[in-house]
């Protein structure tokens, strides 16, 4: 009995311990939560004159939305971040860590559409997060960052889904862009799922993994609508998973780059937790509600030809958005000029993966133009 006593005495001891020491971590990331951009500093830790580190929610159509500007000198050309998912934005501060950072050559805008991260609330009425919806927003916000940073032009950056959505944008007003750049190209959805279910049985045929052979053939070779044993999200979160384990994101995190996040002052303390911890349906609910519009999305069919100049990045290892079929669009492109830039290993965030080498032809291609 002394023993057993003795034993819960430390046990709770060691509880006790943790729970404060979690405690005093959350402390410091409250004390390190703002929710105010961290500026940009001189060697002295004066704010640099001509720069910009701002957030805001500010209304799209009259629709909130979220928008960050970050840029060492306002004179920059200005860079819009289309991201991917649908409803998947990424935070600034990840661009930052994994050194992806353009803000010394642009004024960049990272901006969360309707519907996803950041810019959705309740009040957002989800009849209203349609692709044209979306298109006309991004084409809204581009014309604010022109007027509001004096620029005739400006460039223009799609992710993933955010490729097609860019693409769209500059069909409709290309006279609003310099350059066209796309990472990840989704030019035919419908076709790059069935190749990349292809690709997932394949690898699992040849490691014989027999339970991700077994989840393939319950979920069938796309379109996943008439799946009667799953619906389609789930069908595309379980061939996901198995792309993910024969093709994975080449990203180096760590202890130090999860720190580092959470210690960003750009957000606050509620974002960091509360709004992350939901259920995707809730966080990013166009995920859900433009699954359909996305796996149609056929940039062969919808825009063979661009009045602006192209720019590629593409990973030689994507089957998220198979590189077979983005080389083959990017082929039949007809624009002013066009460039294709194939990443050796990369996957589907080639940016992320391989910071230097796209920091690299951002200075000496698309900026050289």
């Amino acid at each position: 009995m002394k023993l057993l006593k003795k034993i819960g005495k430390w046990v709770l001891i060691f509880l006790g311990a943790i729970i404060g020491i979690l405690l005093i971590l959350l402390l410091i990331i409250r004390i390190n939560s703002s929710g105010k951009e961290e500026p940009f500093v001189d060697e002295n830790g004066n704010v640099l004159t001509n720069s910009i580190a701002m957030h805001k929610n500010m209304m799209i159509n009259g629709v909130p939305q979220r928008i960050t500007i970050r840029g060492k000198d306002k004179n920059n050309p200005v860079l819009l971040i289309v991201h991917g998912g649908p409803g998947a934005p990424i935070l600034p501060v990840i661009y930052k860590l994994t050194g992806v950072d353009l803000e010394d050559l642009f004024t960049v805008c990272y901006w969360d559409q309707r519907g996803a991260g950041l810019a959705y609330n309740d009040s957002i009425p989800n009849s209203s997060i349609t692709l044209s919806n979306i298109i006309d927003d991004g084409l809204q916000l581009s014309k604010y960052l022109k007027e509001t940073f004096n620029k005739d032009k400006i460039y223009i950056e799609g992710l993933s889904w955010g490729t097609a959505v860019a693409a769209y944008m500059v069909q409709k007003k290309p006279e609003l862009y310099h350059a066209y750049i796309g990472s990840g190209l989704m030019a035919n959805q419908s076709l790059s799922e069935e190749l990349s279910y292809d690709f997932a049985m394949s690898e699992a045929e040849k490691y014989n993994d027999t339970l991700s052979i077994t989840q393939l053939k319950q979920i069938g070779r796309p379109p996943y609508s008439n799946n009667v044993n799953n619906t389609a999200t789930e069908a595309f979160e379980i061939e996901r998973s198995i792309v993910m384990k024969y093709a994975p994101l080449q990203l180096d995190t760590n202890y130090s780059f999860l720190k580092d996040m959470f210690m960003d002052n750009g957000l606050t303390f509620k974002e960091k937790f509360t709004d992350m911890l939901n259920s995707p349906e809730s966080y990013y609910p166009a995920s859900k509600i433009l699954e359909s519009t996305a796996i149609d999305m056929n940039l062969m069919r919808d825009i063979p030809e661009f009045k602006v100049p192209v720019y590629i990045f593409q990973g030689d290892n994507d089957h998220f958005t198979e590189t077979s079929v983005a080389k083959a669009y990017f082929d039949s492109i007809v624009a002013p000029s066009k460039k294709w830039f194939l990443f050796e290993n990369g996957t589907h965030g080639v940016q992320l993966e391989y910071p230097e080498k796209y920091r690299s032809l951002y200075i000496n291609e698309i900026l050289k133009k």
